[in-house]
């Protein structure tokens, strides 16, 4: 892909949208799991939740994957080491597998049929880890989004390295 500013900004738009992605799949859950504690909602209702945004979730994060391949030239090179970790982790967890076996397709590729609710639960728990709040927290906190401790923060900071070494604008964003 040519250097230039039209890439640059696409990175920056692409950028953006993750972020509202991950404050969005994140701070969802946290609102329906509140009405849950409330018992506005059925334990059901909640785990339905729960596969919506997680799965949201996946499907973002696997973007910041294609996003590395497709656009790495563009960050500046302090930047390289912490999206290459970040992605390493993306992968330790499974996040792939998840979005390709649960979000992405009914039937398993490779038995061709439906996962087991087991088998979803398995995977769940591979992305998640012990605790809902920690796989949320890693994501986004929107208490603490201190640099590099969240995807948002890190992923807000090399959209804002990209925008300021091509020099662009919010209106060049918002015009696109």
């Amino acid at each position: 892909m040519e250097i230039n500013s039209n890439s640059a900004i696409e990175a920056v738009i692409i950028l953006n949208y993750l972020i509202a992605d991950f404050v969005t799949g994140t701070i969802v859950f946290i609102d329906y799991r509140e009405r849950y504690k409330l018992e506005k909602l059925s334990e059901i209702q909640l785990s339905a939740v729960e596969r919506m945004c997680f799965s949201h979730l996946a499907l973002s994060l696997s973007k910041l994957l294609e996003f590395w391949k497709d656009y790495h030239h563009l960050l500046p090179e302090k930047h390289h080491g912490e999206l290459k970790e970040l992605n390493k982790e993306i992968r330790k967890k499974g996040i792939e597998n998840f979005r390709n076996k649960v979000s992405g397709h009914i039937l398993d590729k490779e038995s061709k049929k439906p996962l087991t609710p087991s088998e979803i639960m398995n995977l769940l728990e591979g992305l998640i880890g012990e605790h809902a709040d920690t796989c949320l927290n890693w994501i986004n906190n929107p208490a603490n989004n201190t640099y590099p401790n969240t995807v948002v923060i890190i992923v807000e900071t090399i959209r804002d390295s990209i925008a300021q070494d091509y020099d662009i604008t919010p209106n060049e964003i918002i015009n696109s």
